[in-house]
Order: structure tokens, then sequence, then C-alpha cells
């Protein structure tokens, strides 16, 4: 049998594998915990071993160093609300499809499970913005990319740390009319999970779901709400901190395996440009970023990543940081989550039949006072992520 990762703990599910193989030997299928891995047609299979040589798990990891950190948001408020942050990516989208350019990126399909596509008109950017907390289907979007890009048009691919490395392992050259922007990224969770919560939210209202907001921010910023709107006219929103899904996700608990040892955090990362949240920017005394309506974090990495920022700054507001005060907001830029001990008992008793609000009440229950003394005691007495830290800035 033909493998392309040994250990496949280690498979992202980046799919350059699929893209790459020219016999189509090649697929992603869905493993019982609702990842997505390759699977190997034997038969059609030549053992060119191009699979293998493209992973980006079997490839060096290059160092990486950051150019710039900037905390900014744009001057266009629909642009900044309609945003998970402050708008940074609709701008960058904005400036590539100004020069008949395309974007990549992740939306929802008809079912709001999660895909990647593309777009080449502003007038289909929204469906691009916003957070979407779930592994995406990456499709053959590399290959489409590549089409574009060997075309000569100016091509924006967006995704996590991982889907760039893919995308970058397939091109294989440098491209100048390439950029490409990945997400501090805090792991991926089941889409097969997130396919039970949503049916377990449309069975709860009794109606189709017609939108789904990860993070609105009519509740601000520091404080945003799940929102999920449905067809009859009802609304399902619940903060952040108390929604079910979200406390699932912040604990790990239906992350892929990959996610607990990722090989692309800042320091190895393929992407021109770094975007996220600046958590705790409002805590840094600069009345410019304090009005709870979203701060982007952006880091650049390459000349290409400045270059596109430079080209926003006649919209935007935007002030130079330090990266130390961005690690301690947003640690998962340089160190990836533990695994959790419940993520084991958790799929096991996926397997065994229990509904998502079942697997909700016994994993995702954050509301005893036990749970609130063992989180902070385990925040305090973190010594190893401390030491992350204190490596990095000293490199």
């Amino acid at each position: 049998m033909t493998e392309i990762v040994k250990d496949k703990k280690l498979c992202t599910g980046c799919a350059a594998c699929v893209q790459v193989c020219k016999q189509d030997a090649v697929k992603m299928n869905a493993d019982d915990e609702g990842f997505l891995f390759p699977d190997i047609n034997e038969e059609r299979c030549l053992d060119c071993g191009l699979c293998r040589k493209t992973c980006p798990i079997n490839t060096a990891l290059d160092e990486q160093q950051e150019k710039g950190v900037y905390a900014c948001f744009s001057n266009d408020e629909d642009i900044r609300r309609n945003s998970s942050s402050g708008g940074i990516f609709s701008l960058l989208a904005q400036s590539v499809l100004s020069r008949s350019g395309v974007v990549f990126g992740a939306e929802f399909d008809e079912s709001f499970r999660v895909r990647h596509n593309y777009i080449e008109n502003i007038g289909r950017l929204d469906a691009l913005r916003r957070s979407k907390y779930v592994q995406s289907d990456v499709g053959d979007t590399y290959k489409k990319a590549e089409k574009f890009l060997d075309e000569g048009r100016m091509v924006l691919f967006t995704g996590t740390p991982c889907q760039i490395a893919g995308l970058k392992a397939l091109l294989k050259k440098k491209y100048e009319n390439l950029l490409t922007c990945d997400l501090a990224c805090h792991g991926v969770p089941s889409p097969k999970i997130w396919g039970m919560y949503l049916d377990f939210i449309k069975e709860k209202y009794q109606d189709e779901i017609s939108a789904i907001s990860f993070r609105d921010k009519s509740t601000g910023w520091n404080n945003s709400s799940m929102r999920i709107d449905f067809k009859n006219g009802r609304q399902y929103r619940e903060k952040v901190k108390r929604e079910t899904f979200f406390i699932g996700f912040g604990k790990c608990i239906f992350n892929r395996n990959s996610c607990f040892n990722c090989k692309f955090r800042i320091q190895n990362t393929k992407a021109d440009i770094t975007l996220a949240d600046f958590w705790g920017i409002d805590k840094q005394n600069d009345k410019n970023f304090t009005d709870n309506k979203g701060v982007s974090l952006v880091i650049t990495h390459t000349e290409s990543g400045e270059a596109a920022m430079s080209l926003l700054t006649a919209g935007i507001c935007i002030k130079e940081r330090n990266l130390s005060e961005v690690l301690a907001g947003n640690p998962r830029l340089i160190s990836s989550c533990s695994l959790p001990n419940g993520r084991k008992s958790f799929f096991n008793d996926l397997k065994s039949g229990f509904t998502f609000d079942k697997l909700g009440k016994k994993y995702m229950d954050n509301s005893s006072i036990k749970y609130k003394v063992k989180c902070l005691v385990k925040f305090i007495l973190n010594p190893e992520l401390i030491k992350k830290v204190r490596d990095f800035i000293k490199t």
C-alpha cells in the first residue's frame, strides 16, 4: 500500500497530493471523525512518488522572520462592521479585484458547509468575509489558482497556514502575481461535528438556516456572539463564551489531530501575510484602538506582503506594534493547543451514537464552578507556554 504521510496524525488534509496527481489516483475521503484524508486507488497509482514529494509535511521547513507587525482597521465603517476584526482582508481583496485579479477564500455552500472558492468581482466579496471555524474543503482550488497565475492574473489566496503550505507545495515556484494570507489558527474543528451542530440547531428551531455569522459584532468585538438567522425570521444568538460549539472549539475537543503539533505557525509560515484579531490591543492605552469595533493584527513576512499593505495606507488606521505584545494575546501564533484529555472519549462517544445535544451536555458545559477554577489554575500554572513565548521573543 502506497503511503503519502507515514504518520496519519501529521496529515493536515491540505489536499495538495490530490491536486498534483496526474493519474487522478488520490481522493479525499472523510474518516470516522469527519476529517478529510487522502485515499489512493492502487489500480490507478503508478507509484511515481509525486504525491509524497509534494506533501508539505514531507518537505523541509524554512524559518520565517516577520518584516512588520501592525494594528490596523479599515476607515470604511461598513467594511469594518461586516468583518470579524478590522476589515483588512476585504481591503486586500478589493485591491486585487480592482486589478482584474482573483480572490480565493472560504465560503458557506447552500448547506452551510465550508468550502474554498474564488471570486472575480466585488459583488461576491461578502461570501468570503468573516471567520468560519470549520476546516474548509479546498477542492481543486490550488489548480484553479495555478491556472489564473499562469494566465498572468493577480491572485490573492487566503486560508489556514497548512492550506497555504499546500498551495505553495503544489505550485513549486515563485509567482510575482501571487499574494497569500494565512490566519492565526487555533486548530480546525471537524466538519462532521459542524454538520451535527447545524442539524441540532435546525431541529431546535424547526426551520432552515438563511445566514450564519460565527462572531457577530453587534454585541461588541470583545464580546461577540454566534448568530444564526432562519428563513422564518427567527434568530439564534448566543455570546461566544457561552455558545456550545464555541466552547468545544475553545477546548480543542474536536480539532484535527495534526493541529496539536502544527508545523506551520508563524516561524515556519509559507504566507506573505498573517491576519488575525489583535486581542489585547485595547489594553495598550491607544485611543485609536479602544472603540470595540474590531482591530486586525497584520504580520508581514515578505516584500510582497509589505508592498500589498503599503497600497492600503490611505484607507486604514494603522500603527506598528511589537511582537511581544501580540503574542501575549495570541499565543496560537507560535504554539499549538495541547491535546485535551477528553478528545479520545469524545470521539468514542460520537462513534457509539451520541447526539450533538448529548455530547454538548457532557463535554461543552462551562457553567460549573469546578470547571472555572480548573481553567484558572491551568492558565496560571502553564510554564511551558510562558517558556515558548520567552524563547520566541529572544530569537
